[in-house]
């Protein structure tokens, strides 16, 4: 379900983002809830009796849909909501869709596993890497992948979603 006005859950959905990824991945409180009023941010959950269980944070750019968080809580994983929140934005939009991951490790198994969720939903993990901007002041940059939805793109091919998504998202220019 798409939230209307998703400041009224941002404290439940807060909950889900801390329990779901590590702070390296995550923005302060108060850097969240003024991205919550970003004009081109979209929320998406999946709740029961009233209680939110699974969220998808978005943005709706120009010239792409990109995807930022996807989370679960640890009792609700395994049930499909994550699916289901991907597949409602996929079907909505014919815009070009990506969304970052981290490199995938032998070392860290989940890695894989969520690499092989976002292909079976249609994504296509691309063979250049992309540094997500950090999120907080204090933070380095982040060395990441980029998933395409539909097919595999170059890192040519990126470069202009790249623009938006780092100067909507991140606040920051890219210069050739």
């Amino acid at each position: 379900m798409l939230l209307k006005h998703p400041k009224s859950r941002f404290e439940e959905i807060y909950q889900v983002y801390e329990e779901a990824f590590p702070a390296i991945e995550r923005r302060t409180r108060e850097g969240q809830e003024r991205v919550f009023d970003h004009p081109l941010y979209r929320i998406r959950i999946v709740e029961e009796e009233g209680r939110v269980f699974a969220f998808l944070g978005y943005w709706e750019l120009s010239g792409c849909i990109f995807l930022e968080h996807l989370a679960t809580l640890k009792q609700s994983r395994g049930k499909g909501y994550g699916k289901r929140l991907v597949e409602e934005v996929l079907k909505e939009t014919e815009k070009p869709v990506f969304l970052e991951i981290e490199p995938v490790t032998e070392a860290d198994p989940m890695t894989g596993r969520r690499a092989g969720f976002y292909e079976r939903l249609g994504f296509h993990l691309n063979p250049f890497f992309y540094e997500q901007m950090p999120l907080k002041p204090e933070d380095n940059p982040l060395r990441l992948m980029i998933m395409s939805y539909g097919g595999p793109m170059t890192k040519e091919e990126f470069l202009p979603y790249k623009k938006e998504i780092y100067e909507m998202v991140y606040g920051v220019k890219v210069t050739d």
